[in-house]
């Protein structure tokens, strides 16, 4: 996970309820391009690269479809999974900074690098995570479908 203050804002990602973090099996990932935490991205099974971890599948097609579920405490929005494409997962490292002023521990400040080893979190229906409004493009509402555009990288309403 690497910090850029000069990039500006990135969307904010937490795994709230899914299965695979406290029951299944969470697959590391060597990132082909820079991510934010919760954009998704596609495994590719035909690498091994050593135990448990797979490249990223640039070309590979995402489907996604959820449902905006309300607001958390901090802001975030919770997503509902209705369906989500077998080898898809979403991108996560706990953001940890280097430093001790607040100011570089600001999570929107957070993103992982190309070549970055990454938590890579398969997604199943009624699993739920946090996304900050910056991961979306429309109106957030509740029950509001959400899909999701791999061109933009951006949660669609």
């Amino acid at each position: 996970m690497a910090i850029d203050i000069t990039k500006g804002s990135r969307q904010t990602f937490f795994p709230s309820k899914i299965f695979a973090v406290d029951n299944g099996h969470v697959f590391n990932l060597t990132l082909a391009k820079d991510r934010a935490n919760g954009e998704l991205a596609v495994r590719d099974v035909t690498t091994w690269n050593s135990f448990d971890n797979y490249n990223e599948d640039t070309s590979g097609t995402i489907t996604f479809s959820g449902v905006i579920r309300g607001q958390a405490a901090n802001g975030n929005y919770y997503v509902e999974v209705l369906s989500a494409s077998q080898d898809v997962l979403a991108v996560y490292n706990s953001p940890v900074s280097e430093y001790s002023e607040r100011e570089f521990q600001d999570e929107k400040l957070f993103y992982n690098k190309a070549g970055d080893v990454v938590q890579g979190i398969p997604l199943q229906r009624g699993d739920i995570f946090e996304l900050s409004a910056d991961a979306f493009t429309g109106t957030i509402a509740d029950d509001a479908p959400v899909s999701y555009d791999a061109a933009t990288e951006k949660y669609v309403i």
